[in-house]
């Protein structure tokens, strides 16, 4: 792609889901977003959500609200060339830890669940669910609202590192 130029890539939406994740290589800056859209049986647009790039860091947090029967479905990927642990904790609005759970994303790999698949037996809650690593992860969320098929994109926050919280900060 030459400088100043853009790429407009479409899935189809056919077939079975396979989840995935886009990662770029390049001698230059490059970034991208994504928009998630979702259609009635008529082809008619009933629902959509921008995505920004997702930049990766070893801490973040993701707000969730899964009060009034919303739900948040979170992706994350590691974008690395080894296997990395990871710890998903999510706490209430009081930053009490509610449940936690470790797990291990390997090489150029990901995961996509809503949090009541991540936290099972979790209580509707508003809070947050905090990503930590050793090394840098990928992330975003999506907040649903099945009743009306509204959904919002759900950035994360990096997350200072209370040792050294200006060297965490701009990583």
């Amino acid at each position: 792609i030459a400088p100043g130029q853009s790429r407009k890539f479409v899935s189809t939406g056919a077939g079975q889901y396979s989840g995935a994740f886009a990662s770029i290589s390049s001698s230059a800056p490059v970034s991208g977003t994504a928009i998630f859209s979702e259609f009635d049986s008529g082809g008619r647009l009933i629902g959509e959500a921008g995505v920004p790039a997702a930049v990766a860091v070893p801490r973040q947090t993701i707000f969730v609200d899964t009060t009034g029967g919303f739900q948040i479905g979170v992706a994350y990927a590691n974008p690395g060339s080894s296997a990395v642990p990871l710890t998903l904790s999510l706490l209430n609005s009081a930053a009490e830890v509610v449940r936690s759970t470790p797990q291990v994303l390997g090489p150029g790999n990901h995961n996509a669940a809503f949090t009541f698949q991540l936290f099972s037996g979790a209580p509707p809650l508003a809070g947050t669910m905090q990503i930590t690593s050793a090394s840098p992860l990928a992330a975003i969320a999506l907040r649903f609202d099945s009743t009306f098929s509204v959904f919002t994109t759900l950035p994360p926050v990096t997350i200072a590192s209370l040792f050294n919280p200006a060297m965490q900060w701009f990583d």
